[in-house]
């Protein structure tokens, strides 16, 4: 973990970077530097998570949507992150900065449905690229948070969040480069930031285009920022030339060495290269393999606060159906609410004897354990319309 010393940019390239990525990762624990890993492809995931916490990356999206202060800064990063996950053109990319300043001036969220309900109200900017934005924004679906976990977690590091769950690619791309820049934003405002960050897959986040479209001002923080960064991919000839020139420490599978800037270079099968541009000095290794430990997503919690507004909607929804049961009240309030903060309200309610689960004819077929309100829940209802 000493190589390039601190706040090093150190790429790892070829078809094996998800093997260097895990062993980065399992070093970087072994030796107390508590790595933040955001796994897009759900590779170290899926071996490493008995030795990191690991997270779907649902936990965090609550907390990602809110602004850190200064909420300017904060805005601005996550309008360059939405450049990035979107490839918006600098015409867009000025619209969606605007209506960043609008969103850090009313503290509202940065969520794709808030920002759709602001572009097209931002003064200065019509016609063809405000449509043209809004559709994109707009086709952003399923952006439902699990849990509410604090991004302090992250800080703290000796974690993996979890992309590869994803319902499309670009929800899992946009979901990344937006804990990014609230990465970035924490640092800014003196926060605890770790130690090392790894992202895999960087290529979906950091794309090589024909064509300077944007200014990617979240690269250009996220190379600045004084936090050793290791970016995974194996898909070189797809990376950002910019991210490329700018990480001089680089760890080649043999595949990636013959591709390197077209020269040949011998590497027997089974090796690594490790090359330092700075010096123009390689040095080829074996690395050592990290056995498999696996284990369940980390416990998550529900919301920071109490919420009667759910406790009601949740006494108005069992009332109104006789056959409600655990499951079909969370997956109908979940769209509204936190999916952790209906599961809590729903224990909470069941400890304070509001709810009773008892047997009911479904009408067809075997009886179903179904919620019913007792006396105190229906006082409790009572008070909560009144």
């Amino acid at each position: 973990m000493d190589v390039g010393g601190p706040a090093s940019k150190v790429m790892l390239l070829g078809s094996k970077s998800r093997d260097l990525a895990a062993l980065v990762a399992f070093s970087a624990k072994e030796e107390g530097a508590a790595p933040t890993v955001f796994d897009l492809d759900g590779s170290l995931a899926n071996c490493l998570s008995g030795y990191l916490d690991t997270f779907d990356y649902r936990s965090f999206l609550n907390d990602s949507f809110r602004l850190e202060e200064p909420g300017a800064w904060h805005s601005q990063l996550a309008a360059a992150a939405y450049t990035l996950a979107l490839d918006l053109s600098s015409e867009e990319e000025a619209i969606i900065n605007s209506a960043m300043q609008v969103v850090a001036s009313d503290g509202t969220l940065l969520s794709p449905v808030s920002l759709h309900d602001i572009v097209g109200k931002v003064e200065g900017f019509r016609g063809f690229y405000v449509d043209k934005l809004s559709g994109k924004i707009g086709a952003l679906r399923l952006f439902d948070a699990v849990q509410d976990e604090d991004f302090g977690r992250l800080a703290q590091g000796n974690v993996i969040v979890d992309f590869h769950g994803a319902p499309y690619p670009q929800a899992a791309e946009l979901s990344a480069v937006l804990f990014l820049a609230k990465l970035l934003a924490v640092s800014h405002s003196g926060g605890r930031t770790g130690n090392l960050l790894l992202i895999t897959e960087a290529h979906r986040l950091f794309k090589s285009s024909p064509r300077l479209a944007h200014s990617n001002r979240l690269l250009t923080h996220l190379l600045d920022w004084p936090v050793t960064t290791v970016v995974s991919s194996g898909q070189q000839q797809f990376l950002d030339p910019l991210l490329l020139r700018s990480c001089p420490i680089r760890i080649c599978s043999g595949d990636a060495c013959y591709s390197y800037e077209g020269r040949q270079q011998n590497v027997l099968s089974g090796f690594f290269v490790l090359r330092d541009l700075r010096s123009n000095r390689s040095q080829s290794f074996v690395p050592r393999r990290v056995p498999t430990k696996t284990a369940d997503y980390a416990s998550g919690k529900a919301g920071r606060c109490p919420n009667p507004g759910l406790t009601r909607l949740i006494l108005e929804e069992i009332d109104r159906f006789p056959l409600c049961t655990p499951e079909s009240v969370s997956r109908y309030i979940a769209p509204e609410f936190l999916p952790a903060d209906v599961a809590s309200a729903l224990s909470a309610l069941e400890r304070q004897g509001c709810l009773l689960v008892e047997p009911k004819d479904s009408g067809s077929g075997p009886k179903v354990f179904a919620y019913t309100l007792s006396d105190r829940g229906r006082r409790i209802l009572d008070e909560l319309r009144h």
